[in-house]
């Protein structure tokens, strides 16, 4: 199964305990590493685990420097198939002074809004002539345009952010088009360390993970964990804890071969997450 891992904002250790089980794992952004990101995450992780950006993954430099041993596991505009699931990957975070979005900016709206606004065109006028930090951890609209080339040539089953879609109050439309240009079926993100399901237009499922570290008391760490894993006949069970409920839920995404999956199948699979499997037909709610 795969593992999603919500912001660690530089606790690492309820990801790692988790990891151990998992076949691979994506983490979601805003790791804010205190070391070389490799090493902290041991070779036995480390050689399974992909990431993306957040926007505090550039508040120190030194994030930055410590992503660069793995900077060949980024998944930023990129579609990588891992453990049998074709996965995209969109990093940082929109900055309204680089590139003038607003929540309801549409895919089709992007040559209008602000299309000169490059990195390589802002490196031009910062001092030294060199990118900032924060450049590094921003959306720009050559992401936008590259993950829009990506969605002519093929299709994805997941996409990964850090940034919300619109079915987040602080989401944004235009990543919402992005889900639906790549055909994606279930968009994963982090970024505002909260766990909630829901369903966005296109029929795209969208899942919200939480803060994976335990920086602040009353979050729980594993609010920051979401777990994927391919089925025959294109399913996926998706699995993740309800906070309101205070238990893990799965669900499939997808009904073709469902009916192939024995009593066994499930228990191993309750055994192995330590997941209660609640329901597998509940619908997540519109937002």
């Amino acid at each position: 199964m795969i593992l999603f891992v919500g912001d660690c904002h530089g606790d690492f250790e309820p990801m790692l305990k988790a990891a151990t089980e998992a076949s691979a794992v994506i983490l979601l952004g805003d790791q804010e590493p205190l070391d070389d990101l490799a090493s902290i995450l041991g070779q036995e992780i480390a050689e399974k685990t992909w990431w993306i950006f957040g926007n505090h993954d550039s508040d120190d430099p030194e994030y930055l420097t410590h992503h660069a041993a793995m900077a060949d596991r980024n998944l930023h505009c990129r579609v990588v198939e891992i453990d049998g699931l074709r996965i995209a990957g969109l990093g940082g975070a929109f900055r309204s002074n680089i590139l003038g979005v607003d929540r309801q900016t549409t895919l089709n709206d992007l040559p209008m809004v602000r299309p000169q606004d490059t990195r390589q065109s802002l490196a031009l006028i910062r001092k030294g002539k060199k990118l900032a930090p924060q450049d590094h951890t921003t959306i720009f609209p050559e992401d936008l345009a590259l993950m829009a080339r990506l969605a002519s040539k093929t299709r994805v089953d997941v996409l990964v952010s850090h940034e919300a879609p619109e079915s987040h109050r602080l989401g944004y439309r235009i990543l919402g088009d992005v889900a639906r240009a790549l055909k994606a079926r279930i968009h994963v993100h982090g970024h505002h360390h909260e766990r909630y399901d829901a369903m966005i237009d296109g029929g795209v499922r969208v899942a919200g993970v939480g803060m994976s570290g335990m920086m602040i008391e009353w979050l729980q760490p594993k609010d920051g964990l979401f777990w994927l894993s391919a089925f025959p006949g294109g399913n996926v069970l998706a699995m993740g804890y309800d906070p309101r409920r205070k238990m893990f839920q799965g669900e499939f995404v997808g009904l073709e071969g469902c009916k192939g999956l024995t009593a066994s199948d499930l228990n191993a699979l309750q055994e192995k997450g330590a997941l209660l499997l609640e329901t597998f037909m509940k619908k997540p709610k519109r937002r």
